[in-house]
């Protein structure tokens, strides 16, 4: 007796593509001539919009996904949506004297900035530049920052000595937090979490910490830049500052040295990092799927 069994494989090949999401992370630069954006992540730059003037800060609007932009020289505020994978067109919002910083308040959808000159103020106005009002009047305040927590502005001065105030957000009970410093102030933050304000020193090139009712003064680093550190941007445990051509990192504990995130070939005035959690790739794969499959089986006797 003989048993002849025939036999067939056929391979399957299937192809999946799958999303990840992930956090998307961007820092966006001003330089006299270029609005840029670097790609933390790939480290890719981008330039954004090629324009003439200075721009020191700038602001983001999560909900209507709007950049806002101060122009020094051109006296207004602007607006484009982002991300923006197109050529940037500037909207212009609202007209501002010497506009310098600028923060956005999400809860109340209100856009808050310093004018340096005549007389100086902080101004404030809805997300379409209508309803614009003076909040108070101050000598050449310059960098802002917004505590959305506790409802408080921060803000400091072009002058020197200068000063860090605090006021409401009416721009009643102003208190003077920081005094006497050798520096003008250009860029502010706030860390809600560990209750600490943070400041650039432009002149001296010292990024200072302090508790929100100015005691504890910390120096995190000493740039080594003088008069040309401009602006900063905090993330968790990490700042992100400007410093000549260039744009560092650094651990908000103290005893850390910082990084080089990027180097310019023009001075870099703001920066503004966005963060964006969602989908950013994709993953493509195959996977090989083998059947047996059984044809016939022969019995000869």
């Amino acid at each position: 007796m003989q048993l002849h069994q025939t036999i067939s494989y056929m391979k399957i090949f299937l192809f999946i593509i799958a999303d990840v999401y992930g956090i998307e992370e961007k820092l966006l630069f001003s330089t006299l001539n270029n609005l840029k954006e670097i790609d933390l992540d790939t480290g890719m730059v981008r330039t954004l919009k090629s324009q003439s003037g200075y721009i020191y800060s700038m602001a983001y609007n999560h909900k209507e996904r709007y950049m806002y932009v101060p122009r020094y020289h051109i006296g207004d505020i602007v607006r484009f949506p982002y991300p923006n994978d197109f050529t940037v067109v500037f909207e212009s919002i609202v007209s501002a004297s010497y506009p310098v910083g600028i923060s956005f308040d999400s809860v109340n959808n209100h856009l808050y900035w310093t004018e340096l000159y005549y007389p100086g103020s902080v101004m404030r106005c809805n997300t379409d530049g209508t309803d614009l009002r003076v909040i108070l009047n101050e000598t050449q305040p310059a960098a802002i920052a917004l505590d959305m927590h506790n409802r408080w502005i921060y803000y400091g001065q072009q002058i020197l000595p200068s000063q860090i105030f605090r006021s409401n957000f009416d721009g009643m009970g102003i208190t003077v937090i920081i005094k006497d410093l050798p520096a003008k102030v250009y860029g502010l933050g706030v860390d809600v979490n560990v209750k600490r304000l943070y400041w650039m020193e432009f002149q001296t090139g010292d990024l200072q910490s302090a508790c929100f009712n100015g005691s504890d003064v910390r120096t995190i680093v000493s740039t080594n830049a003088k008069s040309k550190n401009w602006d900063i941007a905090t993330d968790g445990d990490f700042i992100f500052y400007t410093s000549s051509n260039k744009i560092m990192k650094i651990s908000k504990s103290l005893q850390h040295n910082p990084t080089v995130v990027y180097t310019d070939t023009d001075i870099i005035n703001g920066i503004l990092l966005y963060k964006q959690n969602g989908k950013n790739t994709s993953l493509k794969k195959y996977y090989e799927i083998q059947f047996i499959l059984h044809y016939s089986v022969t019995i000869i006797l």
